[in-house]
């Protein structure tokens, strides 16, 4: 069966409509069949460049039976109303990450799936970094003994861009980036987390957005590994985008991508640091997997549930800074 998939927001930033209309069309037993876009020019600019019809709205997209998936490139505020419109009306659905802004929306978008028997996931196509995998490699091999603290930064000084600078749209550090690196973190406790203690800083760019400027966050886990995350758009100096620690080595990652990974143990009873090339990963495997999840029963890889559970470290990260206390996710 050829699912034939719709990508909605075709959008500039990034280029992810394009991008994602190509992972469509290039996944087998994907057919990609229309682009959806309420801008005529960007809407234009799709049917040239994917030569495939057009859709102005959502509500044209879910009564056209023609459409089996869509695959949502919106503002994030946006994922869990078009996500539940197109399960309600039959269709599976791949949205952009964050799955949504809050838990309750998840919890709203989880029950329309189940209720359509239809797939829900993200795209969380940052579970196959380079970086990440490599460091997830080394931590599940037991190279690092029992880890205790892993350290993870995404920052610069600079502002967001368009919407992603203000509330009202879901926007921010956390809910952007934050989405990619809090879902790593949480692969890399191998569990849920139990607290989350959380300051906001608002500077520097005020006057074009209103999203926390500075999100630094300290999750225990109930695996016992402490996370200590940050995401920032004040950061002029640098932090390593892995800093891991273990009982019997340590690893730093200074940028995220490939190159290699510093491997701090120790050999013969001297301590030692290797550079650990990092591992080759397929880009391609997240829609492959959901195209032979639909046709072939495979398991899904990025799991709604498990996801959601990313979103509620956003809520109590939201109320731990509001507070100043340490909140348990739920």
């Amino acid at each position: 069966m050829s699912i034939k998939v719709c990508v909605v927001g075709y959008g500039s930033a990034f280029g992810m409509g394009h991008r994602h209309a190509e992972w469509a069309r290039e996944t087998e037993g994907m057919e990609l069949v229309g682009v959806c876009e309420p801008d005529k020019d960007r809407r234009a600019a799709a049917a040239e460049t994917e030569d495939v019809p057009t859709y102005q709205s959502m509500d044209e997209v879910a009564a056209d039976d023609g459409v089996d998936m869509v695959s949502l490139i919106v503002p994030h505020n946006l994922h869990a109303p078009l996500a539940i419109q197109a399960l309600k009306a039959g269709k599976h659905v791949i949205t952009e990450k964050p799955m949504c802004v809050t838990a309750k929306e998840a919890d709203a978008m989880m029950a329309a799936a189940e209720k359509a028997d239809r797939c829900l996931t993200v795209y969380h196509n940052r579970r196959w970094d380079p970086d990440f995998v490599t460091v997830k490699h080394l931590i599940d091999s037991g190279a690092l003994g029992e880890v205790f603290l892993v350290e993870a930064h995404v920052g610069g000084a600079r502002p967001q861009r368009g919407w992603r600078c203000w509330e009202e749209a879901g926007g921010g550090m956390l809910r952007d980036w934050g989405a990619h690196v809090i879902d790593q973190c949480v692969q890399l406790a191998g569990g849920p987390a139990a607290k989350v203690f959380a300051q906001f800083e608002h500077r520097m760019w005020t006057d074009v957005m209103d999203v926390p400027t500075h999100a630094q966050l300290f999750v225990e886990f109930d695996s016992g590994v402490w996370a200590d995350i940050s995401l920032s758009n004040n950061s002029f100096a640098p932090r390593p985008r892995w800093r891991v620690l273990g009982e019997e080595g340590g690893l730093v990652k200074d940028a995220g991508g490939g190159g290699t990974v510093k491997y701090y143990h120790t050999v013969a009873g001297q301590q030692s640091v290797t550079d650990v090339p990092c591992l080759e990963t397929n880009l391609a495997e997240l829609y492959q997997n959901v195209a032979d999840h639909i046709n072939k029963g495979v398991e899904l890889i990025v799991k709604p549930a498990n996801v959601r559970h990313t979103i509620s470290i956003f809520d109590a990260a939201y109320r731990s800074a509001e507070t100043g206390k340490a909140v348990v996710p739920r």
